[in-house]
């Protein structure tokens, strides 16, 4: 049946204003049901592409004759877009997804609970006294992940009880993918820190285990134990490379920011023309006037996105001068064409109504379109750029939080510095 006009009018410009950015989809019928829930790296490639298949695709022809409306959930990553996708899956039960709706068609990581922990891809939930990881809907990625965090994390796969029954070294130690705890070539303890190595990286716990093991690495070197220290770095490497490809907050904590649509709420509180998926947030630290510096911290997808991290040493203000400070930073954030090569989506900084003025007048000098905000600390009140009065939210309201989280974030990362910075004067 052919489409209203006013819905073809419609739904061609929600997909010009759907971003460019990973998430999972919803389309919807004449009568607001979900019909069908999909996952993209690219929501506005893949939206689009129902309505422009040109004839070669059976599945976007059919259902791009029954769409009416979509919607869609921004997340950080493609392996948090296929976990929220499993899960409205299961909770819609939408017409035209056949392959989802069965627990069974997707596979999970177990590591069982013995001495010496065993991994293995599995199907189903047998095992009460396991650790369970996923489901994830893309099983040939999760093999090739599995096998590739083994070069780095030998943990066996085989399914023998070492406490029960005598085993000999298989080809999987001298490939280097098993350490070989049947037959004592690791101890208990160190087996430990390799299994929990990989629940920190299956549990998004990224950075927090990075940080143990670069203590580890510096005192390997320290020891100079230069071998065990390459096979640190090697899975500190691993980490970085791999942590993109999996989700980087917990199952339970994704599906309540997928259900509440965190961003797409927060472009209406604050009256934003786009989707704040990329988020930047500033703050100084001048305690007593000196060694003074400023911290910039970035979230994409409502999770730290921690290589666009930056850290300033204040160099042309003095004393105590929050504003000139703000100014500074942002000058120098956005000074080059290098610089403005990726802008955020908005700009917040730790501060009230001064704060908020001072990044403004600086964004539209530099001529920087990017909106900004300033979260204060002592009612968190919420200064918008353009808006007369502040906006204050309810202390439980799940997108404050996120705005505390950066804020928070950025306030860390910048005392943090300063701190490190008066360390080394005093001791000079």
């Amino acid at each position: 049946m052919e489409k209203h006009p006013m819905v073809k009018i419609k739904i061609k410009k929600k997909i010009s204003n759907t971003p460019d950015i990973p998430g999972v989809y919803l389309m919807k019928d004449g009568n607001n049901r979900v019909i069908y829930v999909g996952k993209a790296l690219s929501l506005k490639k893949r939206i689009n592409s129902y309505f422009h298949s040109g004839g070669n695709n059976t599945k976007n022809l059919i259902l791009s004759e029954r769409i009416e409306d979509f919607e869609f959930i921004p997340v950080a990553s493609e392996a948090e877009a296929l976990i929220l996708e499993n899960n409205l899956i299961k909770k819609y039960q939408p017409k035209y997804n056949t392959n989802l709706k069965d627990d069974k068609s997707y596979p999970m990581v177990k590591i069982t609970r013995e001495k010496f922990p065993s991994i293995r891809i599995v199907r189903e939930k047998k095992d009460p006294g396991a650790l369970y990881f996923g489901p994830f809907a893309d099983a040939d990625l999760l093999r090739r992940v599995v096998r590739l965090i083994r070069i780095y994390y030998p943990i066996r796969n085989c399914r023998y009880d070492l406490e029960k029954r005598r085993v000999h070294l298989c080809t999987q130690y001298h490939i280097h993918r098993c350490s070989g705890p049947c037959e004592g070539k690791i101890s208990e303890k160190d087996y430990r820190d390799i299994v929990h190595g990989i629940v920190a990286f299956f549990e998004g716990g990224y950075e927090k285990f990075k940080k143990k093991l670069k203590r580890q690495l510096a005192c390997e070197i320290k020891n100079l134990n230069f071998e065990k220290a390459q096979e640190i770095k090697n899975r500190i490497f691993m980490l970085d490379a791999l942590g993109k490809r999996f989700p980087l907050r917990d199952e339970r904590t994704l599906i309540a920011y997928g259900e509440r649509n965190i961003l797409e709420n927060l472009k209406k509180i604050l009256h934003l023309k786009r989707i704040p998926y990329h988020i930047e947030g500033y703050d100084v630290s001048n305690l007593s006037g000196a060694n003074s510096t400023a911290s910039k911290v970035s979230f994409k997808g409502g999770v730290r996105d921690t290589d666009n991290y930056r850290r300033y040493k204040i160099k042309y203000k003095e004393g105590i001068n929050d504003y000139g400070m703000i100014e500074e930073v942002l000058t120098r954030r956005f000074d080059s064409e290098e610089e403005r090569k990726e802008l955020p989506d908005l700009i917040l900084v730790d501060g009230g109504k001064g704060q908020l003025n001072t990044a403004v007048k600086t964004l539209r000098k530099l001529k920087i379109d990017v909106p900004a905000i300033a979260l204060a600390k002592k009612n968190e009140d919420i200064y918008i750029s353009g808006e007369k009065h502040f906006l204050r939210l309810k202390r439980d309201c799940p997108e404050l939080h996120l705005l505390q989280a950066i804020r928070n974030e950025a306030h860390r990362f910048a005392v943090s510095y300063h701190r490190n910075l008066r360390g080394k004067s005093i001791r000079q």
